[in-house]
């Protein structure tokens, strides 16, 4: 008995070792998921964007943005000269936070019982990001205020009273659910469209009917168009049944147009077919197409920005973020929904999807074209 399962099992072995395509992607993926997700996620979070708008421009308030910068955790972007623009900064993702110092802050600080104000506005719809901005300038404020009435001759652990109050737009509340549940969805319909795609023409290979297809007058674009269909409407479906369930079921506002969501998640889908397509066309089978829906699906989640903030990532890992699709519809999804923004602040997101678009599917046309010469 022994010897029989030790016969099957070195046939499996073997075959194993002859698969020149799910060999490397078994061995090798994993590794490389790894080294990609412990590099994009072992550093803190640091060097977010920061905007100020400073109204007293003194040697006080320069001071206090010093402090505030000095942690690593906030760089300064801009200096915007309206209460106006400041707030077209967070609402465009150009700024994390906003620091907006008011007029004559430097004389009610040196008054007598005196406190002055600062203000914080916090982009509340990166969850990531608000809660590490909130303790930063918290701290950076507290340990600044001890340091100026250590240094005027106060009690240094009382400090400098300053009444900070922080403002998160778009999620007063900081509730994760309105930046997580979005996310999901986009999630769903990523992962829809990508199996659904990915494993039709791996099927008809499996069954041995591609070149059938292939022999046929049947091109390789109304091969791409005829296996995209299925995928897209099938995928439109879930779309449609699983907004109102975010919007009505979990109460995540939905403040921008809706009819701009559609728009661009119809694109998005269209993207993400032509991968799907592509992977099919590649695979062997619907096993091995499956794999490579795994392993994209895995590797696209650490560069969408749900896990880490992609700011956060090293130079090398956040220029490769902009060749996944997925980062740019959560960026969508996110700011028509919960910022409630036009087609203004998402534009370059929407390009980025449009030459995905068009790479994703030249290089499938150009794979099945190939095929049916061969």
């Amino acid at each position: 008995m022994l010897n029989r399962i030790w016969q099957l099992a070195l046939k499996e072995f073997i075959h194993f070792s002859r698969d020149r395509v799910t060999t490397p992607f078994i061995l090798l993926g994993p590794l490389l998921q790894l080294v990609l997700m412990a590099w994009a996620t072992s550093k803190d979070v640091e060097h977010l964007s920061l905007v100020v708008f400073d109204q007293d421009r003194s040697q006080i308030s320069r001071a206090l943005v010093t402090a505030v910068t000095n942690a690593g955790t906030l760089d300064v972007t801009a200096y915007p000269d309206s209460l106006g623009e400041t707030q077209e900064l967070i609402e465009g993702g150009k700024a994390t936070v906003a620091l907006l110092i008011p007029p004559g802050f430097a004389a009610e600080l040196e008054a007598a019982n005196s406190v002055p104000q600062l203000q914080v506005i916090i982009d509340g719809s990166n969850m990531i990001a608000s809660g590490t901005v909130r303790q930063a300038i918290e701290g950076a404020v507290a340990e600044w205020g001890q340091k100026l009435a250590s240094r005027w001759g106060g009690a240094g652990d009382a400090g400098t009273p300053i009444d900070l109050r922080m403002i998160a737009r778009f999620n007063e509340e900081l509730e994760y659910g309105l930046y997580a549940i979005p996310a999901e969805l986009g999630f769903v319909v990523y992962m829809v469209t990508l199996l659904v795609a990915a494993v039709g023409i791996a099927r008809e290979r499996e069954l041995g009917t591609l070149e059938q297809l292939l022999v046929t007058p049947l091109t390789s674009l109304e091969l791409i168009i005829g296996k995209a269909i299925p995928a897209m409407v099938i995928a439109c479906v879930d779309f449609f049944l699983l907004l109102p369930l975010t919007v009505w079921g979990f109460n995540v506002p939905l403040r921008g147009s809706v009819w701009l969501l559609l728009s661009l998640t119809l694109l998005f889908i269209t993207v993400e077919l032509g991968w799907g397509i592509m992977i099919s066309a590649i695979a062997r089978d619907q096993q091995q197409a499956l794999l490579f829906v795994f392993l994209l699906a895995m590797t696209e989640m650490v560069f969408s920005g749900y896990i880490v903030s992609v700011e956060n990532m090293p130079p090398l890992l956040r220029a490769a973020s902009n060749l996944f699709p997925i980062k740019h519809y959560l960026i969508i999804v996110r700011y028509i929904m919960v910022k409630g923004v036009v087609l203004q602040y998402i534009w370059v997101e929407a390009a980025a999807l449009i030459v995905l678009g068009i790479g994703s599917l030249t290089a499938t046309f150009l794979i099945l074209g190939r095929r049916k010469v061969d």
